[in-house]
């Protein structure tokens, strides 16, 4: 019995021994086999408190603010060598309580908050050639046409094929999208683009940037319909940086591509300029024009600018009152002041001053045009870096409102409160630069 007791711990314990080298010439392969290759991880926590009273739409005088706390979570996973990158990130989105799994003693979960944000894979195909497919983000000059929209909880991602060539101060993009909502029908919900294609070009030295976009989109007529409306948007952008100036200019034209649904003929242009007054105060003025549609006017072209996916919160004001113009287009005239108390912490002024583009006749007199001011925005935000994985934001608006804008949000027959919005938000990336390579 002895024996075989003593038998049985020689086995384990050269069988654990075993396990042991088996584990170490494993990982000893994995090294070398994992020279040149790099793993990163990273993640994202932002909640973020909001009350709104008047965010997006004026209150009228019965309605209450409304507080509610939204909340952020990324995760994020990368993997890079000398000819391959590949990127995989979920996101989670929630309102604290808006669970739909929950019981008497507590909340499990929201069953539709969960999603893949970003897949995709780049192979280096050449020194200045690389192919990008998958889902991924598309961001470009000032984000006016296509943008990430951080201020969204969802941001924006698009399915695409991407091709990318680099030489010295001069960078091609050739992107391609096509999109299906089912394997068996052709037709798509309207308010998705179908297909989105892109050329863009970027040329950059020093303080200066010189950049230019030709972009084809896709939409159907109807959610019911496969009759596709191509839109196409060419435009360019200029931007010239020192450590005293900042300047940026931007102009598009926007037409259809094919006799669908009438002509298209719109613009829109963008200036802005900004210069150090002192170390640490920059002072901004800037203007900004999307063309529109005249109700006194007899044409028959539409001339409404559409920005597609482009961003908007803070571009039009922090209470997103323009996230999508109005049929008159918009003019904004804007004013900047900001001071640098530290170099982790600031403070932010930004006035905005806003107006229709062209007419928009009265409601309720119909032969009168009314006044084209829409009215006056207010944002102040501060930021502070409280360390380098963690960021605190908080911000106050204001908006005085005029009769042409409660008729634009159609409440031109209610009484309603001074527009007003507050937020406070913590942005934690406890992962960002973190990064293994063997």
């Amino acid at each position: 019995m002895i024996y075989y007791i003593h038998f049985f711990k020689v086995i384990r314990m050269r069988t654990t021994r075993l396990i042991f080298w088996v584990i170490i010439i494993f990982f000893s392969t994995i090294e070398l086999r994992a020279q040149n290759n790099s793993f990163h991880i990273g993640a994202e926590l932002r909640p973020r408190f909001i009350l709104d009273n008047g965010y997006k739409k004026p209150k009228t005088l019965n309605e209450k603010p409304v507080p509610y706390i939204s909340q952020r979570t990324k995760l994020n996973l990368g993997f890079e060598n000398s000819s391959f990158e590949m990127y995989v990130s979920f996101l989670d989105i929630r309102l604290w309580g808006d669970d739909n799994n929950y019981s008497s003693s507590g909340a499990f979960g929201n069953t539709g908050s969960t999603f893949l944000h970003q897949a995709w894979a780049r192979i280096n195909l050449t020194k200045n050639l690389s192919l990008k497919a998958g889902r991924q983000i598309l961001s470009y000059d000032d984000q006016r046409i296509l943008s990430a929209r951080n201020w969204k909880d969802s941001q924006l991602s698009y399915d695409a094929l991407l091709a990318e060539y680099n030489t010295g101060n001069h960078r091609v993009h050739l992107g391609l999208s096509y999109n299906a909502d089912n394997k068996s029908v052709l037709t798509f919900p309207a308010q998705k683009f179908k297909t989105i294609d892109f050329l863009h070009y970027r040329f950059k030295r020093e303080g200066l940037t010189l950049s230019a976009l030709a972009l084809a989109s896709g939409n159907t007529l109807s959610d019911t319909t496969e009759q596709l409306l191509y839109r196409g948007t060419y435009g360019s952008n200029a931007s010239y940086k020192t450590d005293n100036y900042n300047v940026q200019l931007s102009a598009y034209y926007q037409h259809n591509l094919n006799n669908i649904s009438g002509d298209i003929s719109a613009f829109y242009i963008s200036a802005y300029a900004e210069h150090s007054l002192a170390e640490k105060i920059n002072f901004g003025l800037g203007y900004d024009y999307h063309s529109g549609n005249d109700e006194i006017s007899t044409s028959a072209s539409d001339n409404w600018f559409d920005i597609l996916y482009g961003g908007r919160h803070g571009w039009y004001g922090y209470m997103d009152y323009f996230i999508t113009a109005p049929d008159q287009g918009l003019q904004d005239y804007m004013a900047k002041l900001s001071y640098s108390h530290t170099k982790n912490l600031s403070i932010h002024f930004d006035l905005h001053y806003y107006s229709l583009a062209v007419d928009k006749r009265d409601y309720n007199n119909p032969s009168v045009k009314l006044n084209r001011q829409l009215g006056q925005e207010l944002d102040i935000k501060i930021k502070w870096i409280l360390s380098e994985p963690a960021t605190l934001e908080c911000g106050y608006s204001f908006y005085k409102p005029t009769n042409t804008l409660k008729q634009i949000k159609n409440l031109h027959e209610q009484d309603i409160k001074t527009p007003q919005f507050f937020y406070f938000m913590i942005t934690l990336k406890p992962f960002a630069n973190i990064i293994t390579s063997q």
